[in-house]
């Protein structure tokens, strides 16, 4: 039985993924950036590994262990907000690291072993920010639209191997990143999405969940947006 591969586990988002997809009754992999305390649960039950992906040498580690992968769900990200001007290079440095080349390292590895089973799920967490910026989220977004474009390029790749590559895209989500990509206050977020609300991990889970079961068998290359309807801007 290949296993699940989850990583920014320990985020308020990826504890939600990691409670859903722990349904499915797989070995688990769980990665966090440092603090595993948000995995205590999971103590005995997954393999929990802290590795920096900002780190190549932690990040090779990390790679080693990916071997019979079935399902990743990559959820790590580095969200520095700031005008395009005043981003710190190290930020901009870790950012890279995290959102882009970390995504395409973890996926070059697992690939391979995927085409020669034939089955494969890989799952991105993006953003609505890939598609709709606003200030003060330059690097980030483009990081997840290319996250988005990467994705694609698997499925069109690689779809007649058995491997099925997808996104979702949260909106304004209940979570740590909210607070550090808004240049405005929550209400004003509410305001402008068409639910009147935010929305919570658990609803990000679940689109995840969708897309790592056969419910989803013939969703390939697409982005799943869970935002409350706020990319129809109205």
């Amino acid at each position: 039985m290949g296993k699940i591969v989850i990583t920014g586990a320990s985020s308020e988002i990826g504890l939600a993924i990691t409670e859903k997809l722990g349904t499915l009754g797989k070995p688990m992999l769980l990665h966090c950036f440092r603090n595993k305390t948000p995995l205590e649960k999971w103590q005995g039950s997954a393999q929990i590994v802290s590795s920096d992906f900002t780190q190549e040498k932690e990040l090779e580690k990390f790679l080693d262990l990916l071997e019979d992968t079935e399902i990743l769900v990559y959820a790590s990200a580095r969200t520095d907000a700031g005008l395009i001007p005043q981003i710190d290079p190290r930020s901009l440095d870790s950012s890279i690291k995290v959102n882009i080349l970390a995504y395409t390292k973890i996926c070059q590895k697992i690939i391979p072993q995927m085409c020669i089973k034939r089955k494969g799920i890989i799952v991105g967490i993006s953003s609505v920010a890939a598609s709709k910026v606003y200030r003060g989220q330059g690097v980030y977004s483009g990081s997840k639209a290319y996250m988005e474009a990467f994705s694609k390029a698997i499925a069109a790749e690689y779809g007649k191997k058995g491997i099925r590559s997808n996104c979702v895209a949260p909106g304004s989500i209940e979570a740590g990143a909210l607070k550090k990509l808004a240049f405005f206050d929550k209400q004003d977020l509410i305001q402008l999405n068409p639910a009147g609300r935010t929305g919570t991990p658990q609803e990000v889970a679940e689109a995840v969940y969708f897309l790592c079961t056969e419910s989803s068998s013939f969703v390939n290359g697409t982005v799943l947006r869970v935002d409350g309807g706020h990319w129809l801007g109205v």
